[in-house]
């Protein structure tokens, strides 16, 4: 056996990370110097065409869930083999999980996610799960084949939807909510059809990926988009009479490095909710929805996730009963009974919520949704829409039909606030 037929590098426990130009073994190469990128490669089995990484997440950057790899000197039609395993780094103390590693369901979905080109993604077959690992047959396409725990949406990629999509649209606007603390843009889309110079309307806010890894939120706001840009009667009432603001990507500097995001140091986005906050773009929130409350415009506020591995349906987290009025506690569930009813989406909805109260989380106050709702003019929605990354639709297409499943229910929601407003003036 010779260093060309077979290559093993051992990375559990000495922190050796695999970036810059690559890990060269033989023919295959595994390369992670690229936006979102993230591996630790384990073993290159260049007789077998076989592959196993583990995620290459810094755990104080969040968990280490998130793994995107590129693999070069392929032919097409070439079997190649990938298997992951979870990550040997341990969590902070001090988190959730503290001083251990994060339990590997969360790196192993039962499919990989993989392209020809880096922009078109497709889902493989489903891997075979042991206790240590979970492995994925594969066909390379070429020369080249991008492998990913889920559809990658990178910065880069959401700027140039914005930008797109803006410049299709004369009622889309690209704008910038923030500057990251590392430098970097958080930007979004602005969607109202402004006439005679525009009035004081009513706002929707989503946004996203206040966890980096979880990177289906992105495309459900990407589908949130789109659908908002249809030709339906729904989408062009939305269109005429609110103003809504779409951000795909919160940690911007997370998604952009290839980190987990959840649980970071000092705590992530999610968890930032305060009169002090630590990240830019959050504060940038706050400062709009404040606005927006005091002017008692603010309709809806969603903030888009993806859940943890064995969650089969989309499912609503929602504010605590100790966080939230009695008299509010109605409206809500208005809101939430006409979602379920109007919703379309390729990958089912649950109405039964779930809570973020004290025992969720120590930092429950900090949370978006619960914040939002404390702080919000009384007749705002704020919730919190999980969207499942570990099931067969879960891909572009279902999570691009999740969005549009919740602006179908959401539009027809806010029509009906809108003409009971209109009545009691």
């Amino acid at each position: 056996m010779n260093g060309g037929q077979w290559c093993v590098l051992a990375l559990i426990e000495v922190g050796i990370v695999v970036v810059a130009n690559g890990l060269h073994a033989g023919d295959l190469v595994v390369d992670t110097d690229f936006e979102g990128g993230s591996a630790r490669v384990v073993e290159i089995d260049q007789e077998k065409s076989a592959i196993t990484v583990m995620p290459g997440g810094d755990p104080e950057r969040g968990w280490p869930a998130w793994w995107y790899f590129r693999v070069n000197g392929l032919t097409e039609g070439q079997p190649l083999t990938v298997s992951v395993v979870g990550s040997s780094r341990l969590i902070p103390q001090g988190h959730p999980g503290g001083g251990k590693p994060l339990s590997s369901s969360w790196a192993r979905p039962s499919r990989a996610t993989w392209s020809a080109d880096g922009k078109t993604w497709h889902q493989s077959e489903e891997g075979q799960r042991d206790k240590a690992k979970t492995t994925y047959q594969l066909t390379a396409p070429g020369e080249t084949m991008w492998i990913a725990w889920g559809p990658p949406s990178t910065p880069s990629m959401v700027n140039e939807w914005a930008e797109a999509i803006a410049a299709k649209h004369s009622f889309i606007q690209d704008f910038t909510l923030a500057t990251t603390r590392e430098g970097r843009e958080v930007r979004g889309i602005r969607v109202e059809n402004i006439r005679d110079g525009g009035t004081a309307r009513p706002v929707v806010w989503f946004h996203a990926r206040q966890h980096a890894w979880e990177s289906g939120s992105s495309w459900v706001a990407m589908g949130i988009g789109e659908w908002l840009a249809g030709d339906s009667d729904d989408a062009k009432w939305m269109r005429e009479n609110l103003v809504t603001y779409i951000v795909p990507i919160m940690d911007v500097d997370r998604a952009a490095t290839g980190d987990g995001g959840k649980e970071s140091v000092p705590h992530d986005h999610n968890r930032d909710w305060s009169t002090n906050p630590h990240y830019p773009e959050v504060a940038a929130t706050q400062k709009r929805i404040a606005k927006w409350s005091k002017e008692e415009r603010l309709a809806l506020f969603v903030d888009l996730h993806n859940p943890g591995p064995s969650d089969g349906n989309a499912f609503f987290y929602v504010a605590p009963n100790e966080a939230i009025e009695v008299s509010r506690r109605p409206h809500r569930s208005v809101f939430l009974d006409v979602i379920s009813r109007e919703y379309d989406g390729r990958i089912s909805l649950n109405r039964k919520t779930r809570s973020t109260g004290p025992s969720y989380h120590p930092l429950w106050h900090q949370i978006s949704a619960t914040w939002v709702t404390q702080h919000s003019n009384p007749q705002a929605i704020s919730v919190c829409l999980e969207t499942p990354w570990n099931t067969a639709h879960s891909n572009t297409k279902g999570y691009y039909s999740v969005g549009a499943g919740l602006m179908k229910g959401a539009s027809k929601f806010l029509q009906t606030e809108f003409e009971s407003s209109e009545s009691a003036n």
